[in-house]
């Protein structure tokens, strides 16, 4: 089963408050997730990729004997989640959370061109 992450942050918001947005979109579902998030940029596209691992691990029969393959448009997650690229300390804890539910959930992560996205807000 298809699933898309993508996070960003709003530049004209004051960085105290919730300045980003997560998303994902799972389309043979016809689910789509969007909250707020206070954090960097890579913050907010990690925040997004492990709140999508979460609605997997909670929802279990809504996977069962499905391929689950997850696609984002950070090539900064895809390719630290994947081992690709190095991981900057302030970003390894989100890179080893989603290692984590590798452990506990069977997915493949892939790159994918922004506009290809239907997580894009």
């Amino acid at each position: 089963m298809e699933c898309f992450f993508y996070g960003t942050i709003r530049e004209q918001e004051v960085k105290e408050r919730f300045n980003g947005v997560l998303s994902f979109a799972i389309p043979d579902l016809g689910f789509i997730f969007r909250a707020q998030f206070k954090g960097t940029p890579a913050e907010c596209e990690y925040a997004s990729l492990l709140a999508l691992l979460e609605f997997i691990e909670q929802n279990p029969n809504l996977f069962k004997s499905k391929r689950i393959e997850i696609y984002g448009d950070s090539f900064t997650v895809v390719h630290q989640v994947n081992m690709q690229m190095h991981c900057t300390k302030d970003l390894e804890p989100y890179r080893n959370m989603a290692l984590g539910y590798k452990k506990k959930i069977s997915y493949v992560l892939n790159w994918i061109p922004k506009n290809d996205n239907p997580a894009l807000i």
